[in-house]
């Protein structure tokens, strides 16, 4: 591994702290190096807070450092040059005299896309752009799909037998994954902004949806109706940990209304189904700068959201256990009738989990 590349993989590990916090702003890492030691470090803690640059910086500046003639910023995302909640981060490096710069990836947001690198040379100052680029671009996945695509990002997560079923006949599927995949699933959650489910997770699970199993915030919890009356007695309506939204393309979903001033009902389109568009929802959610929401199911929602092409990556919990043909699919629905037409994801990798194996990739065309 060569420096530079240290010293960004350092940066990405900081901007990760910012996932599910930054939003609508991508999570940035930043660290400061002069004469072969680290002087200053920081990350984007939450959109209206400085940058990532401005905290390494402040963070230099507060270890008794003034002079960055001699210094090299390693951040992991382009950095700003238009006046946002905070002013263009370009114009401070440029001030400080950095001697150089290192850049993960280019900003996919048109504002900036290179027009930052082309200023930071114009100015004499040394410019690297693409260390660690794959693992950069996977920092910003999220914001790069809404910034791009007008969208809140989809990530489609759900733990499975050996044989590919979410849950067993009668419906029961806690717990088919084991302990440590459950803390990976909430820190997943802890990650986005959102997690979604359909109507049958609400009514055969009753889930809570928040995370309990690691340190972190609860995310916005949205159910997906259809055209049937939602028991409003159901945990989350009632749990005011977290703010919860209701979106159904029935007037009056929900009885008994909740007393919860955080459950909110949006009133929804739907399809000749009957189901509420997954489009429709991202686009919402969008507006509403909610840029990253985890999909838990169930085979239903995941069948919509891929039928639409929707899901930008899928998490896959898979366990060493088999249920057999009486069992609930993961997908249900038909994807593919030819194994030429199945849908194979990119970038994949395993890791494992306890007894599981997660297995993780973007989809086709998302990257």
């Amino acid at each position: 591994m060569s420096e530079d590349e240290k010293y960004m993989r350092f940066a990405i590990g900081l901007g990760k702290r910012g996932l599910g916090r930054t939003s609508p702003n991508p999570p940035v890492g930043a660290v400061i190096l002069d004469n072969g030691k680290i002087i200053g470090k920081g990350y984007h803690h939450k959109a209206g807070a400085p940058h990532a640059e401005i905290e390494a910086i402040e963070d230099a500046r507060a270890n008794g450092y003034t002079d960055f003639s001699s210094a090299t910023m390693y951040v992991t995302l382009e950095p700003c040059c238009y006046f946002g909640k905070t002013p263009p981060c370009i114009d401070r490096i440029i001030q400080e005299n950095f001697a150089r710069v290192v850049i993960g990836t280019t900003d996919p947001n048109p504002k900036v896309s290179g027009k930052s690198i082309k200023k930071l040379k114009s100015t004499g100052i040394d410019v690297s752009v693409g260390v660690l680029q794959k693992q950069a671009e996977r920092l910003v996945e999220h914001f790069r799909i809404y910034i791009t695509r007008n969208r809140a990002y989809l990530a489609a997560k759900f733990a499975q037998s050996l044989d590919g079923k979410i849950a067993a006949q009668d419906g029961s599927s806690q717990w088919i994954s084991s302990e440590k995949s459950l803390r990976f699933a909430h820190y997943l959650r802890d990650t986005h902004d959102a997690v979604m489910i359909g109507v049958g997770t609400l009514k055969n699970d009753d889930p809570q949806l928040t995370v309990r199993y690691v340190e972190g915030r609860n995310p916005v919890r949205i159910v997906v109706g259809g055209n049937d009356i939602i028991n409003g007695q159901h945990t989350l309506f009632g749990d005011n940990s977290a703010h919860t939204i209701l979106i159904s393309p029935r007037e009056n979903p929900l009885k008994p209304l909740p007393k919860s001033d955080k459950v909110e009902i949006w009133p929804a389109p739907s399809d000749e189904r009957g189901y509420v568009p997954i489009r429709w929802i991202l686009e919402k959610l969008a507006e509403r700068d909610i840029i990253s929401v985890l999909l838990e199911g169930g085979s239903k929602i995941f069948a919509s959201a891929i039928a639409e092409d929707m899901v930008d990556r899928i998490y896959a919990i898979i366990a060493p256990k088999l249920i057999g043909s009486s069992g609930i699919d993961a997908i249900g629905a038909e994807v593919s009738t030819t194994i030429g037409d199945a849908i194979e994801l990119e970038e994949v990798e395993y890791r494992r989990m306890g007894k599981d194996m997660i297995l993780t990739g973007s989809m086709p065309n998302h990257k």
